[in-house]
């Protein structure tokens, strides 16, 4: 008769090798659950997202974000930093603005203003903004402008 086998014990202490498929691995002290594939492969199973806490301060380079590897085939979740992610969107560090750079490779910052709460574009149907020669710069392009009578 088969039998299954389950072990506890801290996450660092996690075996890495003579594993045996199926047995379930319990970490007491993170409460997560890996299973092993085989002698040295195991899958961690992941918790449910709506039994997850809600973190009141991030820690921007110790905290990580779990992110989905599109390019990728079988297992496709890969972590990040919250630092390296925003210096990916080229974010300036230190700031929580959601300012973006203008063109790709540029600085991050916003447009009319200098930080995301004193700058604000907004734009109607007789309003553009084009990237300009090179990329280096954005130009608004005005159809017409009323400023009405008086």
């Amino acid at each position: 008769m088969a039998r299954i086998q389950n072990r506890r014990g801290l996450y660092a202490n996690l075996p890495v090798s003579a594993l045996l498929a199926g047995e379930m691995l319990f970490t007491t002290d993170r409460g997560t659950l890996h299973v092993p594939l085989d002698a040295t492969t195991k899958l961690s199973v992941v918790p449910a997202l709506d039994e997850l806490v809600t973190m009141p301060v991030i820690d921007p380079a110790a905290d990580l974000l779990l992110m989905e590897d599109a390019s990728q085939t079988g297992r496709k979740a890969k972590k990040i930093t919250f630092a390296d992610f925003k210096t990916a969107l080229n974010i300036p560090n230190g700031s929580s603005d959601q300012a973006t750079a203008a063109y790709n490779g540029g600085t991050s910052g916003s447009l009319f203003g200098t930080d995301a709460t004193d700058g604000v574009l907004r734009l109607s149907s007789a309003l553009k903004v084009t990237k300009g020669s090179g990329g280096s710069y954005g130009t608004l392009d005005v159809d017409v402008i009323d400023c009405g009578t008086f």
